[in-house]
């Protein structure tokens, strides 16, 4: 693996990808351009927006809970309730949705997001909070929309994809699909799979028109998104990139010999081309020819747009331009630039559906692909190529349609090298998994109502009821229900020796 290839450290801001943007402009390689950025300003203990552009602070100590992203100038704020309200840059205090909202997407970039009230389908709206279109009650829950696209999923785990005026673009037939993010083009998988650990993946347009298929089994993707018009993917121990018809081709992001051959301690690619570099512990920012644009004398350096900069130094942040030249006087502890929302789920909810879901994850012998044996090197899919942001961490996170799934490690994923590297711990175990499936958005009494059809249908898994909530099985794994926070909580233990009781919280 090259060192372009690699992340300097994990973005603790997540502010990379989908920032404040709209439509028609030049983003510089940057899927959204952003304008607006929540920050915890230094010295407050609340939150204001503050425009990037021009380093002026809006809405100063305006929000006692951190916004969401901007996104085309919409944000939202989850009340004390757990509800959600949308709001508008221009006039940041004024709710602009009438009714609270259950379930929320962020905007995309073209002006619309997914929303449901409790008890109430999926709707498409608008940067009004107008209705654009209701979509079908068997829809369970829909994407951000991105590219002009929004992925949604119905009852039967079918997935596709619809526009705009809330039209189904791309049928309902895939097992899983992936955004058109930053290119025309995107992976999708068929229900239909070889009993193998190998599996076809197709690339589709925002039509829905096929236009190539490959195995994982030449092809094992490094990310299910094109990006400069190539998919990434290693073949043997190459790196090779795959253009639109499938076709091997030279990797566009090539363009680093001079910045490799510099000595730098690490380097990562900008969106527009540029280098974050690190050395001697410090961050600046260098050009493919390694020209220097800002000295490597900060803690942290961030790029959240081609010529807007955040700056780290003794936990203080500020802008600063592509120069390192400082924009407006705003000095912040923390931002908020990630995309939380990237799903909506309906107002209501089928329990036979959630429960069978969730039942279908695991049994006596494991869950969710991981059994007492599983280690990380057998995981290798899951966890990708970049072992630095894993690095101190015991536990991985992945979505898994509805549910949040995180599997717990007897020991750290990654671990930081004397050189600077890092390296995956492949021996490292599952010791237990996480099922969470989040209901905030229906009634209050939902939750007791799934762990109790749950409890009911232990023993079909080959379970029998322990003490607390807990139920065991012969093979020594167990399994802990409860919840709180909106969330239905499942734990399952590889051994049951270690098995302790969850919490049954009900929200108010």
């Amino acid at each position: 693996m090259t060192k372009v290839s690699q992340h300097i450290l994990p973005l603790v801001l997540a502010l990379l990808a989908l920032l404040s943007a709209c439509n028609n402009e030049d983003t510089g390689g940057y899927p959204y351009r952003t304008r607006y950025l929540p920050v915890q300003l230094a010295g407050s203990e609340r939150w204001s927006l503050l425009n990037v552009e021009i380093g002026e602070v809006v809405a100063r100590d305006s929000f006692a809970t951190s916004p969401s992203a901007v996104v085309c100038d919409m944000f939202y704020v989850q009340q004390p309730d757990g509800t959600y309200n949308f709001y508008n840059v221009n006039d940041p205090m004024k709710a602009v949705n009438s009714v609270p909202y259950g379930s929320v997407t962020s905007f995309g970039a073209e002006g619309y997001a997914l929303a449901s009230t409790r008890g109430g389908s999926l709707m498409l709206i608008d940067k009004q909070c107008h209705v654009v279109k209701e979509l079908a009650k068997d829809i369970a829950q829909g994407s951000m929309m991105t590219r002009g696209r929004i992925a949604i999923e119905d009852d039967r785990g079918n997935w596709g994809f619809i526009d705009e005026r809330g039209e189904v673009v791309v049928p309902l037939e895939y097992a899983n699909v992936n955004a058109f993010l930053h290119d025309d083009a995107t992976v999708v998988f068929a229900h239909e799979q070889d009993a193998d650990s190998a599996a076809t993946f197709m690339v589709i347009d925002r039509n829905g028109k096929q236009l190539y298929s490959a195995s994982t089994a030449t092809y094992r993707l490094m990310s299910p998104y094109y990006s400069s018009g190539v998919l990434p993917a290693i073949k043997g121990d190459s790196l090779v990139c795959l253009d639109h018809s499938g076709k091997e081709v030279a990797n566009p992001n090539a363009n680093h010999a001079a910045v490799d051959s510099a000595g730098y301690d690490d380097f990562t690619r900008t969106p527009a081309g540029l280098f974050l570099v690190m050395k001697k512990g410090k961050m600046g920012l260098v050009d493919k020819d390694n020209k220097v644009l800002i000295e490597p004398t900060n803690d942290r350096l961030f790029d959240i747009t081609p010529t807007r900069y955040i700056a780290m130094n003794d936990t203080l942040c500020r802008i600063v331009d592509e120069h390192g030249k400082p924009v407006g006087d705003a000095t912040f502890v923390h931002a908020h630039g990630s995309i939380d929302n990237v799903y909506a789920s309906r107002g209501f909810i089928d329990l036979n559906l959630v429960t069978a879901s969730i039942l279908s994850m695991f049994g006596a012998g494991g869950a969710c692909g991981a059994s007492p044996a599983t280690t990380l090197m057998d995981m290798n899919a899951v966890v990708g190529e970049d072992a630095r942001p894993l690095v101190g961490r015991n536990t991985l996170t992945v979505p898994q349609g509805p549910c949040i799934v995180q599997y717990l490690f007897n020991n750290d994923i990654a671990s930081l090298q004397a050189d600077s590297t890092a390296t995956f711990n492949y021996g490292a175990r599952v010791m237990a998994v996480s099922i969470a499936v989040n209901v905030s958005h229906c009634a209050t009494d939902v939750e007791q109502a799934i762990v109790n059809r749950l409890s009911g249908m232990m023993g079909r898994k080959g379970f029998v009821f322990d003490r607390d909530g807990m139920f065991t099985a012969e093979s020594g794994t167990a399994v802990a229900l409860g919840y709180g926070g909106g969330n239905v909580n499942l734990y399952y233990y590889m051994n049951r020796n270690y098995a302790q009781p969850l919490p049954r919280i009900m929200r108010k």
